[in-house]
């Protein structure tokens, strides 16, 4: 039996798409396609990047195509217990973690933050993470989305 992939969407995608190559003001296309893809069960983000998007200008496009989004859309996090289970493991792999700066997994560890989240969320449900974010197993001063979901056999794009 074949499984399809699902994907859980980092609010810098949305953010760097709504700036750059996918404007509102000429490609609706992409956004609809989003619409479309979520309704078909592909695409997903989480309650905590909901509330990033919600931080912006409140008559900024992203923000607003945001709150017009099926509640389905965003993924609860906090109130999930087998999430919350995950994050946990999370949290203790960041805390040990001594390859990181304690800034960095000061701000990794953040629970307003999705970052933890994404990777809990995707690790509790079998999500594949889609950032921006690049890996850089050297870097110290901040923990990638890509390298904590390494971490945790999960497969980033």
């Amino acid at each position: 039996m074949t499984s399809t992939a699902r994907y859980l969407i980092d609010s810098n995608v949305f953010i760097q798409a709504k700036n750059f190559h996918y404007r509102f003001e000429f490609c609706i296309g992409f956004w609809q396609w989003l619409q479309h893809a979520h309704q078909a069960g592909l695409v997903y983000s989480i309650d905590r990047v909901h509330r990033e998007l919600n931080d912006g200008y409140v008559d900024d496009p992203v923000r607003v195509w945001a709150n017009t989004l099926p509640k389905s859309f965003f993924i609860p996090d906090t109130k999930d217990g087998i999430v919350m289970q995950a994050y946990r493991q999370v949290m203790q792999w960041n805390v040990s973690n001594r390859h990181y700066t304690q800034q960095a997994r000061d701000e990794f560890a953040r629970f307003d933050k999705a970052d933890a989240f994404l990777i809990a969320v995707a690790k509790a449900h079998g999500f594949i993470v889609v950032t921006h974010e690049l890996s850089n197993p050297k870097a110290q001063r901040r923990v990638l989305i890509p390298d904590a979901a390494k971490v945790f056999d999960l497969n980033p794009c």
